[in-house]
C-alpha cells in the first residue's frame, strides 16, 4: 500500500513539473567492495583519488599503517577525517571505535592541497589528547620554477611564498583560533596547538635548516635537481610499537621537497611513493618491501580534459614529468622485488577506467600481486 501511494505521489508530481531532468553528472561507477584483512597489522587505503578535482567515487589520497593500538597516517586528502573513523582510527584516546587505533604520527609526502586539505579537519574533529608527531617537507625556498622557464610571476604572500609543514600547521591553527579558544574556554578541552610536534624534512639551502637533513644538494629547479641519488634517511627510529620510518626525495618537480616514505613494522613493510615521476630513489627505498603503494596517472585522459584551457601546455608538461604511468609503476615494482604493487592516487579517478584496466596496464611488467586500490581497502602485513 505504501509503495503504491509513493508511486501515485510520484506520478502526480510528474504531471505538475514534467519529466525529471537528466542528471548533470552521470551515475557513478559502482566500485568493488573494499578488501578486508585479518590481524592487527595492516595497511588501509583511506582515499585513492589524486588531484583536487571533485570525485564521485573516491576520497582524496590518504593512507594508514595500523600496528595494533597505533596508527600512522600518510597524507590527509579530502575525506581523510571521515575515512579514518570508518577504519577505526582516532586521535582521541578516550573516544575511538571499539578495538580501534590511535594516531601516533602523520607524514606528508608534499604540500599540494590534495594531500593536506583534511589535516585541519582531522585535528578539529578528533582533537588529540596526546602529542602527535608530524613529519613533512621543509620550506622549498626560492626561486619557484616556472613554465615556460623565465616567465615572470607575481607571487602571493611574497613575505613567505614557500612555507613548509610547520608554517602550514600554524596557519591552519591560526585560521581556526576562535574555534580552538572557545572550545578550550567553554568545554575545558586541552590546548590542541600543544599536541603537535612538527619535524620538517629537507635539505640545508638558502638559509633553510630542516629538523631532519636528507644530506644531499637538491632543489625544485628541475627533475634531476629535485631527487638526486641518495640513500634512505631514518626520520623516526623504532618506537614502542616496533615501527621505524625512513624517507627519500621523490621527483615531483617543481614541487620540492617531495618525499617517499617507508614504514617497517614488526610484521612487514610498506612504501608510499608519494607523487613522483619514475625515480631511482623510490626503487631504492622500496627494495624488498612487502607492499609498494605507487601513484599512477593516464596523461592522455587529462590532456583531453584540459584541451581547451589556456594553461593546457603547462598542466600537461607538469603531469608528464612528475607523475608515473601504470606501466612504469609495474617496472619499478619489478626492480624493487616487492610482493604486492598497489596502484593509488589515481588520475583520473572516477569513471574513466575500471580497476581491472589500471591493473592490466602494469601486469606485463610485474609478476607479483597487483591491486588497483579502492577506498578502505586493507592489506595484511604478515611476517
Amino acid at each position: 500500500m505504501c509503495q503504491a501511494a509513493d508511486a501515485l505521489r510520484s506520478a502526480a508530481l510528474a504531471d505538475l513539473v514534467g519529466p525529471a531532468p537528466e542528471p548533470v553528472i552521470p551515475a557513478a561507477r559502482v566500485r568493488r567492495a573494499p578488501r578486508r584483512a585479518d590481524g592487527r597489522e595492516r595497511l588501509v587505503l583511506l582515499g585513492t583519488g589524486g588531484g583536487s578535482a571533485p570525485k564521485a567515487t573516491r576520497c582524496g589520497f590518504s593512507n594508514a599503517v595500523v600496528v595494533g593500538d597505533a596508527a600512522y597516517l600518510l597524507d590527509c586528502g579530502e575525506g581523510a577525517h571521515q575515512q579514518a573513523w570508518r577504519a577505526g582510527i582516532s586521535m582521541h584516546l578516550t573516544r575511538r571505535p571499539p578495538g580501534g587505533s590511535t594516531v601516533q604520527a602523520i607524514c606528508f609526502s608534499h604540500l599540494h592541497s590534495d594531500h593536506v586539505i583534511d589535516y585541519p579537519n582531522l585535528l578539529m574533529g578528533l582533537w588529540p589528547l596526546h602529542v602527535v608527531d608530524v613529519y613533512g617537507p621543509a620550506p622549498a625556498g626560492l626561486p619557484i620554477a616556472t613554465h615556460p622557464p623565465g616567465r615572470q610571476v607575481n607571487l602571493v604572500f611574497p613575505d613567505a611564498p614557500t612555507p613548509g609543514t610547520r608554517a602550514m600547521t600554524e596557519g591552519f591553527l591560526r585560521a581556526l583560533a576562535y574555534n580552538i579558544n572557545i572550545r578550550i574556554a567553554d568545554e575545558n578541552r586541552v590546548d590542541v596547538t600543544r599536541m603537535l610536534n612538527v619535524r620538517e624534512i629537507g635539505v640545508t639551502r638558502d638559509g633553510c635548516e630542516p629538523d631532519i637533513d636528507l644530506g644531499v644538494a637538491a632543489s625544485g629547479e628541475d627533475a634531476a635537481s629535485a631527487a638526486p641519488a641518495m640513500e634512505p634517511v631514518e626520520i623516526r627510529s623504532v618506537d614502542d610499537f616496533g615501527v621505524r620510518i625512513t624517507a627519500s626525495l621523490a621527483q615531483h618537480a617543481p614541487v620540492f621537497p617531495a618525499l617517499s616514505y617507508r614504514f617497517d613494522t614488526p610484521s612487514g613493510s610498506v612504501v608510499f611513493s608519494g607523487d613522483t615521476g619514475p625515480c631511482d630513489n623510490v626503487a631504492r627505498l622500496a627494495r624488498g618491501a612487502d607492499v609498494l603503494v605507487h601513484e599512477v596517472i593516464d596523461v592522455d585522459s587529462i590532456a583531453r580534459r584540459v584541451a581547451k584551457l589556456p594553461n593546457r601546455d603547462a598542466i600537461v608538461s607538469h603531469l608528464t614529468s612528475s607523475h608515473t604511468s601504470p606501466e612504469d609503476a609495474g617496472r619499478i615494482a619489478a626492480r624493487c622485488g616487492v610482493r604486492t604493487l598497489v596502484l593509488s592516487h589515481l588520475v583520473p579517478g572516477d569513471d574513466e577506467f575500471t580497476e581491472e584496466e589500471w591493473e592490466a596496464r602494469a601486469r606485463p611488467y610485474f609478476d607479483g600481486e597487483i591491486v588497483c586500490g579502492v577506498d578502505l581497502d586493507e592489506f595484511a602485513l604478515s611476517s
